[in-house]
């Protein structure tokens, strides 16, 4: 074998392990998972098909590491972009902390932030994607500003309590930053929010005065979506979780108060929360509500070794859901080693051969020189 060859067979070798590593690997591993059973259709209206995932913590410029960034941001890409392929949803919801940064960085930063964000998360038509806030997007209550609640907002129509419907299924989009319930002008106006709301439901009820109520398609009870869980008081009281401490929780750090949680289940009479912040899975087949509450892990390597994702079909009166796992940090890593000492193995013995024959040459040459100077 001629030495080009052989450099050229290393270097597709090379251009394999990489194209193996950063692109099939994630659909190799997504394809374990499937969407869950599909609800009957109620009322002619069939079910929506949704992703969920949580806490995505795009790198900005204080913290970020240009290779951390690089390196987990591909990732998180890589790992969208392959679901989206292979399970084609009709929305994507994102639960908070979208930004690392977000309350830290100024307008320029900010803008940037949010084109990459756009570039990562690309989704094709028809696909919506809605972005939950969260406390490292605009800050926690007792830091955030306007300004900051002002221009997430303006990218992301989203930084109070708003009311998204399809087919006759609610969901019902909170900020969590704004349930202090202190009475601030942000809580104020989120609380306004979800009294409109729940006007809205009930007179999908068929319940109050309903005249200038804007009417909904169909009346379900909605799912809850939001950054903070409902209150617990650890994740020892999951049924499922994947966190390696279960130290106690803080009401409005690690979710929200008793107080906000009782509100939400009075006004809103939810069916089924969703919830992130804590980077960790959990699943309450009975939370604080008395309702199933599926708290989502980040969706990066830099919070999670294993992250993963959820699939739901939702239908007016049923739902069902699957949990998607990602390719690990740790088994990326150790097939790059593997790849790369069996690589440089197959290198060394095929070199050795080479030098062994150019050592066979030298010696036949010095012989053949030899006998004509002989």
């Amino acid at each position: 074998m001629k030495l080009k060859t052989l450099l050229f067979r290393l270097l597709l070798s090379v251009i394999s392990l990489v194209v193996f590593n950063e692109f099939v690997v994630y659909y190799i591993v997504l394809l374990k998972c499937q969407w869950p059973s599909k609800p009957a259709a109620v009322s002619g209206l069939e079910p929506v098909s949704v992703m969920l995932l949580a806490d995505t913590h795009l790198l900005g410029p204080v913290r970020g590491h240009w290779f951390d960034k690089l390196r987990r941001e591909w990732q998180m890409h890589r790992a969208f972009q392959s679901a989206i392929t292979l399970f084609q949803p009709e929305a994507v919801f994102i639960l908070g902390d979208v930004f690392d940064e977000g309350n830290w960085v100024n307008q320029k930063e900010f803008d940037a932030y949010v084109e990459r964000f756009h570039k990562l998360f690309q989704t094709p038509w028809g696909v919506a994607l809605h972005s939950i806030v969260g406390n490292h997007d605009i800050g926690f209550h007792y830091a955030t500003r306007p300004n900051l609640v002002q221009r997430f907002g303006e990218k992301f129509n989203n930084t109070g309590v708003s009311l998204i419907s399809m087919r006759g299924v609610h969901f019902v989009a909170i900020n969590s930053i704004a349930m202090e319930g202190d009475g601030c002008y942000l809580c104020e106006k989120a609380e306004k929010e979800l009294k409109t709301i729940e006007t809205i439901l009930k007179c999908g009820k068929g319940i109050g005065q309903c005249k200038e109520v804007p009417k909904l398609e169909e009346y379900s009870r909605p799912i809850v979506l939001q950054h903070f869980p409902m209150y617990r008081e650890s994740d020892k009281e999951c049924q499922e979780h994947d966190s390696p401490d279960l130290d106690l929780y803080r009401e409005r750090w690690e979710v929200l108060s008793k107080e906000s949680t009782d509100l939400i289940g009075d006004l809103l009479d939810p069916r089924l929360a969703f919830s992130g912040h804590s980077h960790h899975y959990c699943h309450m087949a009975k939370n604080r509500l008395k309702i199933e509450e599926y708290t989502l892990p980040s969706f990066s390597w830099r919070n999670k070794n294993n992250p993963s994702f959820m699939l739901a079909r939702i239908s007016l009166k049923e739902y069902t859901v699957s949990r998607c796992r990602m390719p690990e940090e740790n088994t990326i890593v150790t097939i790059y080693l593997v790849g790369g000492i069996l690589l440089l193995v197959v290198c060394a013995l095929k070199l050795g051969g080479f030098i062994g024959q150019l050592r066979s040459l030298l010696c036949r040459g010095r012989k053949d020189y030899k006998k004509l100077t002989k």
